[in-house]
């Protein structure tokens, strides 16, 4: 009996240390995935005409919420005119889920 108890526990003690070491991401991961979900939201829009305006995320400032990221992105929007391109640079705040999926921009 002691000694199934004792293979039963030394299993159980091995899948906790297995399954309790998440790795947290690094600060240039978090960067990245926040340019990501920001660019996919800017240029899939529905109303959005893909053909004619373009948005480049270019950096990102954000703190880590309870139930997200607040961020201010630095953005490039290149929109063809008919007659000129206008190629602007601006700043956007938005909050994104802590699974990168959500996005909602503030103005």
């Amino acid at each position: 009996m002691f000694k199934h108890f004792r293979i039963i526990l030394i299993v159980l003690l091995a899948c906790i240390s297995l399954f309790s070491c998440i790795k947290k991401p690094s600060k240039n991961e978090v960067e990245n995935n926040l340019k990501k979900a920001m660019g996919l939201y800017l240029n899939h829009r529905p109303h959005i005409d893909t053909s004619k305006t373009k948005f480049n995320v270019l950096e990102v400032t954000y703190f880590e919420a309870p139930r997200g990221f607040i961020c201010e992105f630095k953005v490039n929007m290149k929109q063809q005119m008919p007659d000129r391109l206008i190629d602007t640079v601006g700043y956007m705040n938005a909050n994104i889920s802590k699974d990168f999926k959500e996005v909602s921009r503030k103005d």
